[in-house]
């Protein structure tokens, strides 16, 4: 018996049958994929997680920090060492370079400082995590203007990602309580920002 072979629009189904998947399993992947997105995205909204996030953040630039120092400081001890064993001075253009990385170095050193002074001001939890937000965008705490303005609605959208009235009840108190302590300031059109202490006032710029 002679079997039949295939004409062509029957091997065109087939073919499209193996390069495009099921439309209903599509679909499923699809949805296994999106929640799979969303509950990633909860992860990270959540305010331990960016406090976690957060307390990680900084002791690695306390780390950065404390390596840059050192590396700047036996950079400047070789130098002087190698200009002493050959009875020579250190060229005018070298100190001058060597003067501007320390100070930039000492300003970095002092933020980083300001910032932990910062953050130390909180009493709960709650108030930790708004100041790490502030810190963020806030320059004198090794924080980036870039970053900013931070705004209250800014900060419940953070803090308070699913809207509810306890949650942003939380918030609310604890802004208002570091507000009332002189910690944050809130403007009238309800931008954040951290009040300098007298000691921090004093910090020189970058050039």
């Amino acid at each position: 018996m002679t079997r039949r072979r295939p004409n062509f629009k029957t091997l065109m189904r087939v073919t499209r049958a193996l390069r495009e998947p099921d439309s209903k399993s599509a679909e499923g992947s699809g949805g296994l994929r999106d929640t799979a997105r969303r509950a990633a995205q909860s992860a990270l909204n959540d305010p331990r997680v960016q406090g976690a996030a957060g307390l990680i953040r900084d002791r690695a630039e306390a780390v950065r920090t404390r390596a840059g120092e050192g590396a700047d400081r036996h950079l400047e001890r070789l130098i002087g060492d190698a200009r002493a064993r050959r009875g020579e001075a250190t060229p005018d253009e070298v100190a001058a370079l060597l003067e501007t990385r320390r100070r930039e170095r000492d300003v970095r050193i002092r933020r980083v400082q300001a910032r932990q002074q910062l953050l130390e001001r909180a009493e709960t939890p709650e108030q930790r995590r708004i100041l790490t937000l502030v810190a963020g965008v806030t320059v004198w705490a090794s924080g980036t203007a870039e970053a900013g303005p931070l705004r209250y609605t800014t900060l419940l959208d953070r803090l308070a990602p699913s809207g509810s009235a306890e949650g942003e009840m939380a918030v609310h108190r604890a802004l208002w309580t570091l507000a009332e302590r002189r910690v944050l300031s809130v403007s009238p059109h309800g931008v954040v920002t951290a009040v300098q202490l007298l000691e921090q006032m004093t910090l020189p710029e970058l050039d």
